[in-house]
């Protein structure tokens, strides 16, 4: 009797053993666990960050199709069927948006490249509230410091800007702009267009590279000309990337939107504007 009622209650742990496995299946079958499959957005060109140098250099698409070739903001050399971009007399330190538009009528492609080198920001000094340095901004992000500053990397190698008035940090490009403005004694106007040649201790390998500068001044906000607040207003629309989404035409957001203007604003020399209260 005793072995009848051990094998009875194996059979029924057996059979509610039986019930959970297919019951545990059928649940599995119904709900099977999502499987995250990562997109990988194929790149127009093999490097994102393109660096001048001695000899020149061109950047070759990945892949060769039939299309043409378009790029934004205005400042890029690039070839509009090839899509070969010639580094060397692109304007430096900016990121741009490039766009591959295929003959097949297939998706376009989208990419963005930066040209290795510094830039400023497009802003309105007060310095009476004690904004009074123009700080460098390296490859297109705020974020990022320059290399080797001030230990095999200088700025204004020809004095260009010094002779100009325009007072530049050799270590590390940051312009003094209470000395600019003083040094040359403006009243209101701007200083003369001069390029603020410099080298890096970066990908470049010390190449010379440069960037124009040119700095206005007025004693008030309310002096400064319509145009600057047009140039201004125009750049602010020209944005690049989340880091510097805030600061006009830096600003590198990948937002469909930042693109939205049928042409190009031009983006250099950057919109140094002094006021002195």
């Amino acid at each position: 009797m005793w072995e009848i009622k051990m094998r009875q209650r194996l059979l029924f742990l057996l059979f509610c053993l039986l019930i959970g496995i297919g019951f545990s299946c059928k649940k599995d079958k119904s709900n099977p666990p999502v499987k995250v499959v990562p997109v990988n957005k194929p790149k127009l060109y093999a490097d994102t960050v393109l660096f001048v140098q001695v000899s020149g250099i061109v950047a070759h698409p990945v892949n060769t199709a039939a299309g043409s070739y378009t790029s934004t903001p205005d400042g890029l050399q690039i070839d509009a069927i090839t899509g070969d971009i010639d580094v060397n007399n692109s304007e430096t330190g900016l990121k741009y948006k490039v766009t591959f538009t295929p003959a097949d009528g297939s998706a376009v492609k989208n990419s963005f490249i930066t040209i290795s080198g510094i830039n400023y920001l497009d802003k309105i000094y007060n310095l009476a509230a004690g904004d009074s340095i123009a700080t460098p901004v390296y490859n297109a992000d705020n974020t990022l410091a320059i290399p080797d500053a001030g230990n095999g990397t200088a700025f204004d190698e020809n004095g260009g800007c010094g002779k100009a008035g325009i007072v530049v940090d050799a270590g590390n490009a940051k312009i003094n702009l209470a000395k600019s403005v003083r040094n040359q004694g403006i009243d209101t106007g701007a200083t003369q267009e001069v390029k603020l040649v410099y080298h890096i201790n970066d990908g470049s390998n010390k190449a010379p590279n440069g960037l124009d500068v040119k700095i206005y001044f007025y004693r008030t906000a309310a002096e400064i000309p319509q145009y600057l607040t047009d140039l201004l207003n125009a750049r602010k629309g020209m944005v690049y990337g989340d880091a510097l989404a805030p600061m006009t035409s830096l600003a590198l957001s990948a937002s469909p939107v930042a693109f939205a203007k049928a042409k190009p604003t031009r983006t250099r020399p950057p919109c140094i504007i002094v006021v002195s209260r």
